[in-house]
């Protein structure tokens, strides 16, 4: 019987350890840091926060879809001074990518394009390292004087990225 109570005693005293071990375990809160690397490789540009210097009626339409920013401007006559845009361009993925191609397109305009200057910071080659942010500006100039009608100016960028191959570095 002495037997019998120690044995059930010991099984007790094992099972209110481990019991007590596991609770402990489950209540800490764990505060680690440390690096997750993925093996699974992908790249997501999107575009956010467009910001223009001046107020007018200047719209900047986003489209993460096609990587793509359309510009409408309906008085094309205040921009004699160069007026500049502000564009985050962020790489949410951990692949690096380039740009393999950027282009203006969809131009709408009552002008005539070579007296429309448009400038880009982020061009054909620039890369974004995986998880980086970059601001995108663009800067728009109008190069007349002579025109006493109003005039618009309606168009597009475009981007497109290639992840970054080993040739590539």
């Amino acid at each position: 019987m002495k037997e019998k109570i120690k044995y059930i005693s010991l099984i007790a005293v094992f099972i209110i350890f481990v019991f007590s071990i596991t609770v402990t375990n489950l209540l800490i809160k764990y505060d680690e840091t440390g690096v997750f690397k993925s093996n699974k490789e992908f790249y997501e540009i999107r575009f956010n926060n467009a910001k223009i210097d001046y107020d007018i009626n200047t719209t900047i339409k986003i489209n993460n879809d096609n990587n793509s920013l359309h510009f409408e401007i309906p008085n094309l006559n205040d921009y004699i001074e160069e007026k500049t845009f502000y564009v985050d361009v962020t790489n949410i993925g951990n692949k690096d990518v380039y740009v393999a191609n950027m282009y203006i397109s969809n131009i709408d305009t009552n002008e005539s394009n070579d007296k429309v200057d448009v400038y880009t910071s982020i061009n054909n080659g620039d890369k974004l390292i995986g998880g980086q942010q970059k601001r995108l500006i663009i800067k728009i100039k109008y190069n007349s004087k002579e025109s006493k009608e109003v005039k618009y100016y309606n168009f597009n960028i475009n981007y497109n990225f290639e992840k970054v191959s080993l040739w590539l570095l």
